[in-house]
């Protein structure tokens, strides 16, 4: 970017808003994405200059052990016999404790019958909250099982296009690679630079107009004004939204850009 600056310095001089200065569009963001983890290239849904939308799966890794793991915990957590089962042994129990409560009163049972069904009436209790704690413990554990198969999912990161796919169904997939290359490109965004004297007469919002390399005039709004000056070459850099809805402007072109929409 500082070469950009710098010839824009070298050929502008004394600037007014009546003057252009070139100008460069490009994509917003650009993100080189890949899995949060290593394995086989399953399947990859999208290819070059395919839009997507936020959230949606692109490329997907050989996940067979995770989708196990992520069946077995929702048939874990699906089940509460463990739980019916547990809680009518406690009940079991605790109708003898009290029978032989009972009968103790009347010296028909021995104190040592009596203690032991008490004992096991309130182990029976706790193997009814074990079995609840079981049951949470699998909540959990589907989580685990559904954030682990996720990590072989690509998701896109925001809504944009493909511009780029570089692996193919089969590959070994290595997470410090990138699979594929997503650009945000609505809105665009410009960059210019402009002399140092022109600093006052530049505000956020103020729209300016732009001749695309491709000869398109188009109208964007200043977002970004940079707040120091470049000492080498005397110039502040400026952003500019493009708005891009159906895509139609191609990013990475040159422009001629007028502050204010300037004339022709």
């Amino acid at each position: 970017m500082a070469v950009f600056s710098a010839a824009i310095c070298l050929s502008c001089g004394p600037l007014s808003a009546q003057d252009s200065v070139d100008c460069l569009v490009r994509a917003q963001e650009v993100a080189r994405i890949g899995a949060a983890t290593r394995g086989v290239v399953e399947q990859i849904h999208v290819d070059r200059a395919d839009r997507v939308r936020q959230g949606e799966v692109l490329a997907e890794l050989e996940a067979s052990a995770e989708a196990a793991q992520v069946a077995l915990a929702k048939l874990k957590l699906g089940s509460d016999i463990a739980v019916r089962l547990a809680q009518a042994k406690a009940e079991t129990a605790e109708l003898r404790a009290e029978r032989l409560t009972r009968l103790g009163r009347q010296n028909l049972v021995p104190r040592s019958e009596q203690e032991e069904a008490m004992l096991a009436a309130r182990t029976a209790r706790l193997e009814e909250e074990q079995a609840r704690l079981d049951l949470r413990v699998a909540g959990v554990e589907l989580a685990a099982a559904e954030a682990a198969l996720e990590r072989k999912r690509i998701r896109a990161p925001f809504d944009g296009v493909v511009t780029d796919r570089l692996m193919s169904v089969g590959e070994l997939y290595n997470e410090q690679e990138p699979m594929l290359v997503v650009a945000r490109i609505d809105p665009l965004v410009v960059d210019s630079y402009l002399p140092g004297d022109m600093r006052e007469a530049v505000s956020a919002g103020m729209e300016a107009r732009l001749v695309l390399e491709s000869g398109q005039e188009v109208m964007a709004k200043v977002d970004v004004i940079d707040p120091v000056l470049d000492a080498a070459t005397g110039t502040f850099g400026i952003r500019l939204g493009l708005p891009n809805p159906e895509g139609a402007i191609l990013a990475g072109q040159s422009c001629q850009l007028w502050l204010g929409g300037g004339a022709n």
